[in-house]
């Protein structure tokens, strides 16, 4: 029997865990979590780094990857992240963001993306699952009579994630026990803002718009909510999410990485691979103790090289305070007016297998460019994410808002909760009021989903056969809800491998179910990764055409389903859109 809500805020750069126990007045805590931070020192932190150290052979002792739980084999967590920084080739991170690649399945073999030769490569489905359990472990080590796979437990995934992603993190969860919820992260925070209020409806009307920027380690996260009338009553509706943006902290370590480096070319010093690596933890050090004290001038960041003294082989330079104001705030914070559209910039032909990032760095022009998109200018905004900790970062986003917006409405900055703990706090309390009562926001699905249809058409040489898009579940339809069908019938293949091809809107109007987007606005829509299979026959023949009606349906998990069922018998075949094409 479950005891305890609990959230886990499963992050680019770092996890986090919050619960609560059930019961009246619960009150949210945070589980530090057991990690390796020196071989064999085993130390409590309230974050888990998301990074996954793969060891030499003969680099460790057996009782230097000893955790309460046991020896590992892979180190995950703060040693993780130190060690990586000093050597190429053994480190796994941003798992999470490669989740939801447009080009790499997330259970092949790629990461690290460097990694030696003698590192066996693994996917970052893979990652996120060694992640998970680390968490499993450390809730079972301090309550050992109320394992996490009998709790309420919430994961959560960006706003932006699609439905491939959303289902291999269900799936990474259920391969360590956990039948766990997933919650937009954005909307996590917001919840965690509003367990922080005594009233919320002290602090919103009717019709405001609340923007949620999500800014973490590896992704800018964008949602809109709205305060609405419930007959009579204050209530909250999610109404718009934004698209997945690759940009975040990683991206200023880089740039300040980057920057330093070209300083120390230009003085005759060329850095390896590995030294970047470290060269990028040691930049991050600085920017906080330059960022969280804006009267230090400059800052000492130390490269290591190989050789029997560290500190007589290591390479020196300096971080300027004016390099961060440059460099950061001004690269990534310009002033914009409402309605720019991120910069696209030119592609070059050939590409290593990497993340899609952003070749836009200016986080005010996604932002202006999800409200031109949604149409709506918010009175209101929520930040959450590390990089908000940074108070110089904090005050210019602030003030670049003030400029966009503040001419056309009065716009307010709600108080955040804790930065870097938010997420995994807002989901615990989402898991609360979800069983006990309270405030709850609607949200459901973030676009509109459109399978691939086949139009109706003579053979034209040289020409395709056109694909219509059709709307099997709207914008906001919600976790749980019935199975809605749709009106027509329609062929359906079965005993032969065919092609599913699935869209996503770029907008947040609804489109009705079963509303059909012809072949020529397609484009306007995004496609997602197709799902080749072949369904099982049945007392069919392969091949055959076989007449359906279709329904749909989102699981309590967020996932949606298709069902095909026949009009002629009792058969059913389930598609699911999680599934992605290996």
């Amino acid at each position: 029997m479950s005891e305890f809500f609990i959230g886990i805020d499963l992050g680019t750069t770092h996890s986090a865990i919050f619960y609560a126990e059930k019961g009246q007045d619960t009150v949210l805590k945070q589980l530090q979590i057991p990690q390796l931070t020196a071989p064999g020192r085993v130390e409590s932190l309230a974050l888990l780094p998301s990074f996954a150290y793969f060891p030499h052979a003969t680099e460790f002792l057996e009782s230097d990857r000893q955790l309460p739980w046991g020896k590992v084999d892979v180190i995950v967590g703060a040693l993780a992240r130190e060690l990586g920084a000093k050597s190429q080739g053994r480190m796994a991170q941003s798992a999470k963001s490669w989740l939801c690649h447009t080009r790499v399945n997330a259970d092949e073999q790629v990461l690290p993306v460097d990694g030696l030769e003698e590192v066996e490569k693994v996917s970052p489905a893979q990652v996120t699952e060694w992640y998970l359990e680390h968490i499993v472990n450390a809730w079972n080590h301090q309550f050992p009579n109320a394992p996490m796979s009998d709790q309420q437990v919430v994961i959560t995934v960006p706003a932006s994630f699609d439905p491939a992603a959303r289902a291999i993190t269900e799936s990474a969860a259920q391969k360590v026990g956990l039948r766990a919820r997933l919650i937009e992260e954005p909307l996590a925070a917001f919840y965690a803002w509003l367990a922080d209020q005594g009233d919320w409806t002290d602090s919103l009307n009717v019709n405001d718009h609340i923007l949620v920027v999500d800014v973490g380690g590896g992704t800018t996260d964008l949602s809109l909510i709205q305060a609405v009338d419930q007959e009579g009553s204050l209530g909250l509706e999610r109404v718009a999410v934004g698209r997945h943006i690759l940009l975040g902290g990683d991206n200023m370590d880089m740039t300040l990485t980057y920057h330093l480096a070209g300083q120390l070319a230009q003085q005759g010093t060329q850095l390896e691979p590995w030294q970047i690596t470290g060269l990028t933890q040691a930049c991050r050090e600085a920017k906080e103790r330059l960022l969280g004290n804006i009267e230090l001038t400059e800052a000492t960041v130390v490269v290591p090289s190989r050789g029997r003294s560290l500190f007589n082989n290591s390479i020196k330079a300096t971080l300027t305070q004016d390099d961060v104001q440059q460099q950061l705030l001004a690269g990534f914070f310009p002033s914009v007016t409402l309605g720019e559209r991120a910069q696209q910039g030119q592609r070059s032909g050939f590409a290593a297998i990497n993340l899609d990032y952003e070749a836009d760095p200016a986080i005010t022009r996604h932002i202006s460019e999800f409200l031109a998109t949604v149409e709506v200018v918010p009175n209101k905004v929520l930040l959450n994410g590390g990089v908000f900790n940074a108070v110089p970062i904090r005050a210019l986003l602030e003030q670049r808002l003030h400029e966009m917006l503040g001419q056309h409405t009065e716009l307010t900055m709600l108080a955040p909760s804790h930065l870097d703990y938010a997420v995994a706090k807002g989901a615990a309390f989402y898991e609360k009021v979800q069983l006990e009562g309270g405030v709850k926001v609607k949200s459901g699905l973030a676009a509109n989903y459109y399978i691939g249809v086949a139009s109706p058409m003579p053979a034209i040489p040289g020409m395709a056969p056109p694909v219509d898009a059709l709307c099997v579940a709207p914008f906001g339809l919600e976790e749980g809800s019935e199975e809605q069908m749709l009106p027509n019938e329609f062929s359906l293949v079965v005993g032969e491998t065919v092609t599913f091809r699935f869209f996503q809107s770029k907008g947040a109007e609804m489109d009705p179910i079963g509303k059909v987007i012809p072949s020529f606005s397609v484009p306007a829509l995004d496609e997602l990764n197709p799902l080749s299979i072949a369904l099982d026959a049945g007392h069919y023949q392969e091949g055959d055409m076989v007449r359906v009606i279709l329904s749909s349906r989102v699981t309590e998990l967020g996932l949606l389903m298709l069902q095909a069922h026949d009009v002629n018998s009792d058969l059913a075949w389930t598609i699911e859109f999680q599934v992605r094409d290996a």
